[in-house]
């Protein structure tokens, strides 16, 4: 590292300054903040859930979601998958904006994540030059035979199978 090179941090800058820095206000901040997910979004697949005690899904929730995928013909690889309870609304926007053609969102319900619209479950919804497709949960949608058979008629029309 090179002398010309240095970053110095807020905290560092205050001890090495303590009585020549002044404050002029608050600096403004990016609103992007980095969001975590698991997958590597090769297909610009964003899937949103709602857990508010796991990191990110539920060992069963995740074989089921992964099941849900290789019928679609897809995998982990070809998602990123977040859960909304641990990402706050700008981080999600963020994401959704620079990395998703379609978001599928899995008992997360539209107006939840920032989105200025509403639709109801089941329906392909354009917004924003996206796809969204808004579901009960998966708990739920594995537990009901009909669920199960609306979402496969919307992930057939969406991902063209």
């Amino acid at each position: 590292m090179s002398l010309n090179n240095i970053e110095l941090t807020p905290m560092i800058l205050t001890q090495l300054y303590p009585d020549s820095l002044v404050e002029t206000g608050s600096v403004p901040t990016s609103e992007k903040t980095d969001v975590r997910f698991l997958g590597s979004n090769h297909k610009n697949i964003v899937v949103i859930v709602r857990h508010e005690d796991v990191p990110v899904l539920p060992d069963e929730e995740l074989n089921f979601l992964t099941s849900i995928l290789a019928a679609c013909k897809l995998g982990l690889i070809d998602i990123a998958l977040v859960n909304a309870a641990s990402t706050n609304e700008n981080g999600l926007q963020s994401l959704i904006t620079d990395a998703a053609k379609s978001v599928l969102l899995f008992g997360t319900d539209p107006l939840s994540i920032g989105l200025p619209i509403n639709f109801p479950p089941f329906q392909l919804q354009q917004f924003d030059q996206r796809t969204y497709l808004y579901s009960p949960s998966l708990r739920e949608l594995e537990k009901d035979k009909g669920l199960k058979s609306k979402l496969w008629t919307s992930l057939k029309n969406l991902f063209s199978i």
